[in-house]
């Protein structure tokens, strides 16, 4: 029995175990791209974190304000007004279209940073997984490495099944994300999908979470397939 397929097998056992797992980093690929794409919009509108002028201000609502009878100048002006009046400050329009620039960084920043978090807690439920998957295989370790496996065969074969369970969350949370944002892009129209939402981000989504869930859960498969074979029979 090859690794390939005795990865296939391992995969198959504990089904409600893997598909929750799956689910898990389905979910956090799904807020990652949502928020990923949320911040490349952001920069798109910042013209890639460049500040915002009057023509910009005019470009963007020319078409929204036409319907209110108000000029770009006219809505600059109310912008400026409302940041004087909330926050006792005494911008003038240049001053209140740099401070727009500077909130929407920052914004930008933060979305980074929440969409690594979401996507590393997604990705750590393979941990637990595999724990208890690994555990309740010690004995089976056991014989296939007294069959003659060897320790790299045998950890190859879990370090492929933690890779398969982050690849097949991926293209679910990858497909689920995409629907979501496509559908987003219709309802508001105001960016095309193709800008925040790239064809090279899902690809490499899915291949980052396969390759991180097979190194989250190394140290796992290292300890457990390190064991002493007699010992594990003798005591497990």
């Amino acid at each position: 029995m090859g690794i390939y397929r005795l990865s296939y097998k391992n995969l198959r056992r504990n089904k409600w175990r893997n598909f929750s797992t799956i689910i898990r980093i389905a979910f956090g690929v799904i807020i990652l791209l949502l928020l990923l794409s949320s911040g490349i919009g952001m920069k798109t509108f910042l013209k890639e974190d460049q500040p915002i002028d009057n023509n910009l201000i005019s470009n963007q609502t020319t078409n929204k304000t036409s319907n209110l009878n108000l000029t770009s100048e006219e809505l600059l002006n109310n912008v400026t007004n409302f940041f004087n009046t909330t926050f006792g400050l005494n911008f003038n329009n240049s001053q209140a279209t740099g401070f727009i620039n500077q909130i929407l960084t920052n914004l930008i920043y933060l979305v980074d940073i929440l969409a690594s978090l979401v996507f590393l807690v997604g990705i750590f439920g393979i941990t637990y997984a595999m724990d208890m998957n690994l555990l309740e295989r010690r004995r089976e370790i056991a014989l296939l490495k007294l069959m003659g496996f060897t320790t790299f065969q045998v950890a190859a074969t879990h370090l492929l099944e933690a890779a398969l369970l982050g690849f097949l969350g991926a293209v679910v949370g990858t497909i689920l994300g995409s629907l979501a944002i496509f559908a987003a892009t219709n309802f508001v129209k105001i960016i095309s999908i193709s800008v925040i939402l790239p064809w090279l981000l899902p690809v490499l989504v899915i291949i980052l979470t396969a390759i991180l869930s097979a190194l989250i859960a190394l140290f796992s498969v290292w300890f457990h397939t390190k064991n002493d074979p007699n010992e594990v029979l003798r005591h497990g």
